[in-house]
């Protein structure tokens, strides 16, 4: 009966509100989010924090759409974790994979002075942005696709380039970044495809806006365990579309059929010459050694 009742203290310890509440250990690590993040040049002269940094959530695919390079697919590393070991037993759950985040928009960046801008600002380049809300919307030449991988400790490239910035990698990537394998034109290394092995065959090519980056129970919508050591990776393949592929209305076109259409199909036809691919982001979200009755 005793040793009932010191597991049963033993276990308490672990839930709201008892003794070890907000207490982390090694093997307590705790549910944590990875988020893409890298360069973004339109913070350049104003920062995008009180660091005075350009980084912003996601990454900007470039503009060259895919057509011009040969069809190559931009590929991205979005999201990363490494895993050395991880606590396995009646108790705890060891490294779970509980969740992912996908977003990714339009933007129109048009120089000022050109039609529609009036006169206001009198230099630079106007962006407008329309996020994907449409799960399995793309435009007429453009799509994403996203892949969770599994990348063993065993498949360690060399990413030495003097090429690498930030947020632009050789090969392989252990934070988010554009890869490549030569960048005049520019080739994706693996022949584009990410690297390593599916996490299971449901996430290891997702073609649609599965998990929305708004939804909050996305960080809680999957559950597979992780077998340490090895890597999990978060892919996203990028073919960008070429503006001149965009379908634009004529000038018999009424107000009751532009309306009609989604805000994604509204944004590309009212800027038919500039709609593009924009920014993306993905994240992945872990549970690391967490008891099993902890919330």
């Amino acid at each position: 009966m005793n040793g009932e009742r010191t597991a049963r203290v033993i276990q308490l310890q672990r839930y709201p509100g008892g003794v070890a509440q907000g207490i982390r250990t090694a093997l307590f690590d705790g549910r944590h989010e990875i988020v893409a993040a890298g360069p973004n040049a339109e913070f350049g002269f104003i920062g995008s924090d009180p660091y005075q940094t350009n980084a912003y959530t996601g990454l900007v695919v470039p503009a060259t759409p895919s057509a011009a390079i040969g069809g190559a697919r931009y590929l991205f590393m979005l999201a990363r974790a490494s895993f050395n070991a991880g606590e396995q037993s009646s108790d705890n759950r060891g490294i779970r994979l509980v969740g992912m985040r996908q977003y990714a928009e339009l933007v129109a960046r048009i120089p000022a002075g050109t039609g529609p801008l009036g006169s206001t600002p009198a230099s630079g380049t106007v962006t407008f942005r329309q996020e994907i809300r449409q799960p399995l919307w793309h435009p007429l030449d453009g799509a994403i696709s996203w892949h969770v991988m599994v990348v063993g400790r065993s498949s360690q490239r060399d990413q030495r380039n003097p090429s690498n910035a930030d947020g632009l990698c050789y090969m392989d990537s252990a934070s988010p970044a554009l890869l490549y394998q030569s960048l005049a034109p520019y080739a994706p290394p693996n022949g584009g495809r990410p690297w390593g092995t599916p996490m299971t065959s449901s996430l290891g090519n997702i073609h649609e806006l599965r998990y929305h980056w708004r939804d909050r129970y996305t960080q809680r919508a999957i559950d597979i365990p992780i077998n340490p050591p090895c890597d999990v990776a978060l892919y996203a393949v990028v073919r960008q579309n070429d503006p001149a592929t965009n379908p634009s209305f004529g000038e018999g076109a009424t107000a009751n059929q532009f309306s009609a259409l989604s805000p994604e199909d509204q944004f590309i036809v009212a800027y038919s010459a500039y709609a593009q691919y924009g920014t993306i982001a993905g994240s992945l979200v872990f549970d690391q050694n967490i008891g099993e009755g902890v919330p």
